[in-house]
């Protein structure tokens, strides 16, 4: 079983569906692919090539690896943490 940090948003905007579902996405503006279906990273890069084509090539290197991990390694069962930022920060004395 793999463990994955995520985010709900910049600001948490998608926390609640995130809880409600007991699932996670990948909410990137204007990307509307089946992540899941492409055949390689090159295909990826593709996309968000399309997407955004003023992007700089290592901006859209770095997104690649975010996103590619995410949509094909990611797991039915796999540990999932997703700090929330619609809630007050707890510290343990």
């Amino acid at each position: 079983m793999a463990s994955w940090l995520t985010r709900a948003g910049s600001h948490g905007e998608h926390e609640q569906k995130f809880l409600q579902e007991s699932r996670v996405y990948v909410n990137w503006d204007g990307i509307l692919h089946d992540l899941a279906k492409l055949p390689k990273r090159e295909a990826l890069l593709d996309v968000l090539k399309q997407v955004y084509p003023d992007a700089k090539p290592k901006k859209l290197l770095n997104w690649t690896s975010q996103i590619w991990p995410f949509a094909q390694e990611i797991k039915k069962g796999d540990l999932v943490v997703q700090p929330l930022k619609s809630q007050p920060l707890h510290r343990l004395r």
